[in-house]
């Protein structure tokens, strides 16, 4: 339940941010109407913020939804977006499009896949054409905003003596496909059916090398010739992903 009205928070600041951004922009818009090339420099900021406005508007969506809200929130939101827009341009008019990506692996704009290859991906997709007339102004834009959260797992583990293994298990947070900083990440392993928790192990060891690399190490008694862990991760932007791998010895 918190995690769903946390998700909520995060649409609702994602779109009152668009709204200063674009606010402001109309504002200053306004005041340099008498001076041309003032006016041109202003005009392509507001465009420029309709493009950053766009991408917040999707972060927060996919934050949302991997936080376990309704899939459809994307496209609802991107429909409030392209209101907003419409209803406050006052000098001609102002219509934003936006197609979410239904190519695989996307659907409606989706591409949530958590695997146990070592592999998690959190993405949300869409391409926007941007129309603006009106005095003496045809601006016509197409962009394609892709948000996407990348997480890498691997690990291996030597033997320490009978069952009890010293496990070794490296993760990397991507946005867009380049390094980025977990806000949260959190290492589990499967022991007994259950997923535990390493922290509070006598030798356990977490390393945050600063540039979306994080290394865990520990000793645990787990039978088995196979240890499989699972890293769940919330980035900066509070996008959520998980990632399970297989652990053997090397």
């Amino acid at each position: 339940m918190c995690k769903c009205r946390s998700g909520q928070v995060l649409i609702l600041t994602a779109l009152t941010i668009a709204v200063l951004i674009i606010s402001t922009e109309i504002y200053l818009y306004r005041l340099s109407e008498t001076r041309v090339e003032t006016r041109y420099d202003l005009l392509c900021d507001y465009v420029q913020n309709i493009r950053l406005g766009s991408r917040h508007v999707m972060e927060a969506s996919l934050a949302n939804i991997t936080w376990g809200g309704s899939n459809q929130s994307l496209s609802n939101n991107l429909e409030r977006w392209s209101s907003f827009l419409m209803g406050e341009y006052c000098f001609g008019s102002c219509i934003l499009n936006s197609t979410p990506r239904n190519v695989s692996p996307y659907s409606s704009g989706l591409w949530i896949d958590w695997s146990s290859d070592g592999r998690g991906t959190s993405s949300a997709c869409s391409l926007f054409e941007f129309r603006l007339m009106g005095r003496e102004v045809d601006v016509n834009l197409t962009y394609t905003v892709n948000v996407t959260t990348t997480l890498l797992v691997s690990g291996s583990y030597s033997i320490v003596g009978g069952e009890e293994k010293r496990l070794e298990v490296w993760c990397r947070v991507l946005n867009e496909g380049n390094p980025a900083l977990a806000g949260n990440i959190t290492l589990l392993y499967l022991k007994g059916g259950q997923w535990r928790d390493p922290v509070g192990l006598p030798d356990y060891t977490c390393m945050d090398y600063g540039n979306g690399t994080y290394f865990f190490s520990f000793s645990e008694v787990i039978p088995g010739n196979v240890v499989t862990v699972s890293a769940r991760c919330y980035d900066r932007r509070t996008i959520y992903v998980q990632a399970e791998a297989e652990c053997r010895e090397g």
